[in-house]
């Protein structure tokens, strides 16, 4: 088994050791060392990466037969003992995320008596689970403001493996379910949890710790948050966009909320007139098509087609010229998905669904159906041979006597 020396030592970032096995899992080649500071994937944490000689590790992990620490390269070690080099970046970055977890779950304990069920470490995204259907927007901001206030506080960050009788006496926030022994990390005495993870040696460390959003979930509350240099990184990221806003808005960053409202509201009234205007055209445009419809019978019949326009205004049209009794549509849309919509008024009896069938099928197929209004679509076809599919619909309802 490898001796594991990110236990006691998160702050190592080069080192060499022997290699006592070259092995390959699943098709990928492995290297174990002697001893080891590289941190294999557990608890929530993702692995460290860095090199071994020249050769970059993309991926650590344990070995469950016993226990010994995986390192997979891409190619063997050039020296025995091996050179090692962690990606100090990404392990630093760990380490003020799992840190700042420690202190998030144990100020949600203190201010909303909500333990945390669950935790991911992702590569954009840190998040835990809460045992709470739902916190209220003061609690949560609570939790937040006592989280840093531990980092402000530059609070001392200890790991160590106590001794059986001084566990037993430790108040630790989840009791740990492994055999064997226990790691500790404390934060001053805010927090103890047992943990096999990398942590900063003080809370200062974590820089800052920023809450994104709640989510609900089935079993509880999911709290999405970020610390250090992510923190940082999505600040100025935000900072950017409000400038630019800024800008666009021709506003202090202080007064963009209001001007968008404003946006809001006047994009609201534009929708509003604009919807009344189509109302309006729609009635004339039907007005029309009831003027010029020609008579079958005792039936009006309007057919038309349309190049490309949108099938909701083909049903308002619908809608009002089938108002009175007598009248009978038959409209399409051509292009790449031919739309149909074939409709009478409340007082016809003619069946339409015949004639609507056969035009699909002729148009290449489709679904549709319907009552007093049938729509449908079909394959693709131009205007001039949809035009004619509807004349052809038209003769077979109303077939020359």
């Amino acid at each position: 088994m490898s001796v594991r020396r990110y236990y006691l030592d998160s702050y190592t970032r080069e080192f060499t050791a022997p290699v006592r096995e070259l092995t390959t899992v699943g098709g990928r080649q492995a290297a174990i060392l002697e001893e080891t500071y590289f941190y294999p994937s557990s608890g929530g944490q993702p692995h460290d990466t860095g090199w071994l000689g020249q050769a970059p590790v993309s991926d650590v992990a344990i070995r469950e037969s016993d226990g010994a620490i995986l390192h997979f390269v891409e190619a063997a070690p050039g020296a025995d003992p091996a050179a090692a080099r962690i990606d100090w970046p990404r392990r630093f970055d760990h380490m003020q995320q799992h840190t700042g977890q420690h202190i998030l779950s144990q100020a949600f304990e203190r201010v909303a008596g909500a333990p945390t069920i669950g935790f991911h470490l992702g590569k954009d995204a840190v998040s835990i689970d809460l045992a709470a259907a739902s916190l209220g927007d003061a609690q949560v901001a609570d939790a937040e403001a006592l989280a840093n206030q531990i980092v402000s506080n530059n609070t001392a960050v200890r790991a160590w493996f106590p001794e059986a009788a001084e566990l037993r006496a430790l108040a630790l926030r989840k009791q740990p379910e492994v055999a064997g022994p226990i790691r500790v990390v404390a934060i001053g005495d805010f927090d103890l949890s047992a943990c096999g993870g990398t942590h900063v040696a003080a809370a200062g460390e974590v820089g800052l710790i920023a809450l994104l959003r709640a989510e609900r979930l089935k079993r509880g509350l999911r709290i999405e948050f970020l610390c250090g240099g992510r923190a940082r990184a999505d600040y100025a990221r935000k900072h950017g966009i409000l400038r630019e806003l800024s800008a666009a808005l021709t506003c202090a960053p202080e007064e963009v909320g209001g001007s968008v409202a404003r946006l809001q509201d006047s994009l609201q009234d534009t929708r509003r007139e604009l919807s009344a205007r189509l109302e309006r055209e729609l009635d004339a445009e039907a007005a029309a098509l009831l003027a010029n419809a020609d008579r079958r019978g005792g039936v009006r019949v309007i057919r038309a087609a349309w190049a490309s326009r949108p099938i909701d205004q083909i049903k308002g049209l619908a809608l009002r010229c089938t108002e009175p009794p007598g009248v009978v549509v038959l409209f399409g849309v051509a292009g790449e998905r031919v739309q149909l919509l074939f409709g009478r008024s409340e007082q016809t009896t003619l069946d339409l669904k015949e004639a609507f069938q056969r035009t699909l099928t002729g148009l290449g197929g489709g679904k549709g159906g319907g009552t007093r209004m049938l729509q449908g679509a079909a394959g693709s076809a131009g205007l001039a041979d949809l035009e004619t599919a509807l004349r052809d619909a038209e003769a077979l309802l109303f077939p020359a006597a």
